[in-house]
């Protein structure tokens, strides 16, 4: 039964002109990739943006305490005194339990060096995909976006609070159905990571270019390894 049914519906796809095919195969696209993005990007996207706001509201309390630390040493320096040595002891040891709680926080990210071989190598699996380039985005703070004036040298390292974002680009050839078994299997994976964009180009019928856009966070303001 279900066989008619796929029958009757390809049968009446091939007597489609060219055009109305191609107009069908892109609402067909559009279609499984809003649901993917509804079913699998925007849940993550929500997850990061709650883990980012933890993350924000923690180092902000990391810089109020090492601005706190910053003013006792300088007034151990030219007046010591044991109380303030003591509340210095407590500023860090409070730090020490905010920078575990970040550990915590990040549990199961890729490492930075790991995510670009990881995709390439989930990519390979399917001969039929055709990897175009795999750029790695420049390392950024991760409170970097929120600073209101990004010409502030002073600004800029006082978002360098120990956390940063590592960014993958990655190209790709394929049809949208290959495409869209690539990304599931990515869902499998034993580590996370966080979706920013893809965007889907069909230039070539069925071929589409594929161009996808991850981060991670780390504490090193290293590179991406690819």
């Amino acid at each position: 039964m279900k066989m008619i049914w796929l029958n009757h519906y390809m049968a009446r796809f091939d007597a489609l002109a060219p055009r109305e095919r191609m107009a069908v195969s892109l609402l067909l696209l559009v279609s499984l990739l809003m649901l993917f993005y509804l079913l699998f990007v925007e849940p993550q996207m929500l997850r990061a943006d709650a883990l980012n706001k933890q993350i924000n509201s923690t180092q902000a309390r990391t810089r109020a305490g090492k601005q706190q630390i910053a003013l006792l040493q300088k007034r151990l320096g030219q007046d010591p005194d044991a109380e303030n040595r003591q509340l210095l002891g407590r500023l860090k040891h409070q730090k020490q339990q905010i920078d575990e709680q970040l550990q915590v926080k990040m549990q199961g990210l890729i490492e930075p060096a790991q995510m670009a071989q990881v995709l390439e190598s989930v990519l390979t699996q399917s001969t039929a995909l055709k990897l175009e380039k795999l750029n790695n985005l420049p390392v950024r703070p991760l409170l970097e976006d929120s600073l209101d004036d990004k010409r502030d040298k002073n600004a800029v390292a006082s978002a360098d609070v120990g956390v940063y974002r590592h960014g993958l680009q990655i190209e790709f050839r394929g049809s949208y159905l290959q495409m869209l078994a690539y990304l599931r299997l990515l869902k499998t994976l034993p580590w996370n990571f966080y979706w920013d964009s893809i965007e889907v180009t069909m230039d070539r019928y069925p071929q589409a270019q594929i161009v996808m856009i991850v981060h991670t966070l780390s504490f090193t303001p290293g590179w991406i390894g690819v």
